[in-house]
């Protein structure tokens, strides 16, 4: 069997077969295309947008089934996030000796690009935008996508060379990412980051281990000319740092005068050395948002980035779509879309940042994990909880006593009984704790009705 990478260094005429046709698999397809490999792409669904220009390209497309795919004459196989190795087309592959990868890593191993890479199970999208900012403020050319925006695929596609035309490229990258890694230099970050690891996607990775190894997979190539960046107060990140041959840094709370911290959170400022950097950013509240802030100074120090003015360039930082994204004040209520809070240690962390009185809107597609988590913070931020989706029963269950419950059909319904039971003073907060995909197409379309409906409100802003 050829390796990956001699198959990836000469693609002309080879015959690759990408699995997954959404945005990843897509920015794959044309990528090869434009290596003038013979690509042929598959998916499940039919109904796909952004098809036709793959077409053009002489991308061959098998929808609806892939039985009709000889896998045989394949050379290798390209996998979009969304398609599990264990999936049949990806699990045959690899019996009959075919290399199987990512878009990630494919995209990667073209680029040559150094690499700042931020992983975790919340603030991943927070901090590598937060990075790719420090960054840009320190006048570097930056490239930033990967599980966020653009495919790392665009890097290559949407300028007139063969080269990326930046600096860095700050990559989100999740465990679904990581489980399509080749092996050893599948993806070698310069600067890597692992703020967190709690309970989520464990009806893809099985169990807390599974899910802890598949996200060490990203520092497993890594030597001491790269920097991985953990965090300290995590026991499943502080262990799995452990081995590593990359040189170390870690963030956490000075709670007992530690000595191992390089970065030290201590409210809402940040020590590093001999800095102290203040967050006045409100698009940064909450405790979660100095770890991610935290995480990214360091993070940006490695990339050689380390000028006070840097720093000040926090304040400036404008956050992100559907991620603690306020709306509008409504009669003195401040209504917040946070759709991106898809599991119950998001929205235990993005609770924290508000001193109480909130009405919380929450439920969807669980991820195999209960809400009990949550019960404390709720006890503490929520006096009303509206629950919808699929989860809803289950979230009642497991918060009952903690707040007011109220169950409704759909989120219509949910903005209106928020609006009814708001008072002045009051937080409104879209906080799913789950997946969207029950009742919609994922968490942007969510947070794009919920923000239209509230918008639509009568009412003095």
């Amino acid at each position: 069997m050829q390796s990956v990478y001699d198959i990836i260094a000469d693609l002309e005429k080879r015959r690759v077969l990408v699995v997954g046709l959404a945005r990843s698999g897509i920015a794959a397809a044309e990528l090869l295309a434009r290596r003038s490999a013979h690509v042929v792409g598959t998916d499940l669904r039919r109904d796909l947008d952004g098809l036709g220009e793959l077409e053009n390209m002489g991308v061959e497309l098998v929808l609806g089934s892939s039985e009709s795919i000889s896998l045989e004459d394949m050379e290798l196989v390209v996998l979009s996030p969304g398609v599990a190795i264990s999936n049949p087309v990806p699990g045959e592959a690899l019996k009959l000796g075919i290399p199987v990868i990512g878009e990630l890593e494919l995209a990667w191993r073209l680029a040559n690009i150094p690499t700042l890479a931020i992983t975790g199970t919340n603030g991943k999208s927070t901090t590598t935008t937060l990075c790719a900012h420090l960054l840009e403020s320190a006048g570097k050319r930056v490239f930033v996508g990967g599980n966020i925006g653009k495919p790392l695929s665009r890097i290559l596609l949407d300028g007139n060379s063969d080269k990326p035309d930046f600096d860095w490229a700050v990559v989100e990258v999740s465990s679904f990412q990581l489980e399509h890694l080749s092996g050893t230099n599948g993806l070698v970050p310069k600067v890597a980051v692992w703020l967190n690891l709690t309970p989520d996607h464990l009806d893809r990775h099985g169990d807390m281990n599974s899910y802890q190894a598949t996200k060490r997979r990203m520092f497993e190539s890594m030597d001491e000319t790269c920097t991985g960046v953990f965090f300290a107060d995590d026991p499943m990140v502080q262990k799995a740092s452990a081995g590593l041959s990359c040189r170390k840094k870690y963030f956490g709370r000075n709670t007992a005068n530690r000595e191992d911290l390089d970065a030290i959170i201590s409210g809402d400022e940040i020590h590093l050395g001999e800095y102290r950097i203040s967050i006045h950013n409100q698009r940064l509240r909450g405790e979660h948002n100095a770890e991610n802030t935290a995480a990214a100074l360091l993070a940006v120090e490695a990339a050689s980035v380390h000028a006070p003015e840097v720093y000040e360039a926090i304040d400036t930082y404008k956050g992100l779509p559907h991620r603690l994204e306020p709306i509008r004040q409504l009669d003195g209520v401040l209504w917040i879309n946070d759709s991106k809070g898809t599991n119950p240690d998001a929205t235990a962390k993005s609770l924290t940042g508000f001193d109480g009185d909130v009405i919380l809107i929450a439920g969807g597609r669980g991820k195999g994990t209960g809400f009990k988590i949550l019960r404390d913070v709720v006890t503490q931020k929520v006096s009303h909880l509206v629950l919808l989706g699929e989860q809803a029963p289950r979230m009642s269950s497991d918060l009952s006593g903690c707040a007011e419950i109220h169950l409704v059909s759909d989120l219509q319904e949910a903005v209106s009984l928020s609006n009814t039971l708001a008072g002045p003073g009051s937080v409104v907060l879209l906080s799913p704790a789950c997946a969207s995909f029950d009742m919609f197409r994922d968490y942007e379309h969510r947070g794009e009705v919920f923000t239209s409906m509230v918008k639509s409100l009568g009412g003095e802003t």
